[in-house]
């Protein structure tokens, strides 16, 4: 899909690096939509900003403000491994990041890069982009990533408490999230999913799908 928002030409350069990015990161953090996005009247609070991502020698880390699995709002930390080639989220996010103002909304769009980063637009360049790839479009929406990534995943031999800690489901395996230091869980998120690296990342079932209507 990269490939393919990158030939979007009515898209800003800009906005083209906002989605690039933002379904790089959503991809590799098992992400719903909605901690990506923001509006107009969206709470400061919750909205990622540049600052939000923090350097390390192979991989980023990203604090989201806000959670429902997170009730005294101390902020979550995912982790974006450097992995290499087109589909890697940290170099992804250092192109979007490079040279803009920590107090910059990460995800904005625009020519001036300040305008919202609403769902609705998030929605509609997926399913864009989806089906510039040659995939029926129609049945991914804001959860896809998240779901994509878990299956992914699974089909690739992830354990379970793998997947778990790195989808930061609640169960059993929320020791392992604390106890696992940012290194070793970069290690994770590369090798569970970005390392079959022949062909484009899509099962071979519709199991992306979101089993709503988007």
């Amino acid at each position: 899909m990269e490939t393919a928002i990158s030939g979007f030409a009515d898209l800003y350069p800009h906005d083209r690096l906002v989605f690039q990015a933002a379904f790089a990161l959503a991809f590799a953090c098992f992400l719903r939509s909605g901690k990506l996005i923001w509006g107009p009247n969206s709470d400061l609070a919750t909205r990622l900003t540049v600052s939000s991502v923090e350097w390390e020698r192979d991989h980023a880390v990203i604090t989201l403000l806000a959670s429902k699995t997170d009730p005294f709002w101390q902020g979550v930390k995912v982790i974006a491994p450097e992995v290499g080639g087109v589909k890697c989220p940290a170099a992804q996010l250092w192109q979007l990041t490079s040279g803009r103002p920590p107090s910059k909304p990460l995800f904005s769009l625009g020519p001036s890069g300040t305008a919202a980063f609403p769902r609705t637009t998030f929605v509609s360049t997926l399913k864009r982009a989806i089906q510039a790839v040659g995939l029926p479009a129609h049945s991914y929406a804001g959860h896809s990533f998240r779901r994509g990534a878990t299956t992914w995943a699974a089909r690739n031999g992830v354990p379970d408490p793998v997947i778990q800690l790195l989808g930061r489901w609640n169960s059993d395996c929320y020791r392992h999230y604390i106890d696992q230091s940012a290194t070793e869980r970069r290690a994770l998120a590369a090798s569970a999913l970005f390392s079959v690296r022949d062909g484009p990342l899509v099962p071979d079932c519709p199991v992306w799908c979101d089993p709503g209507t988007g």
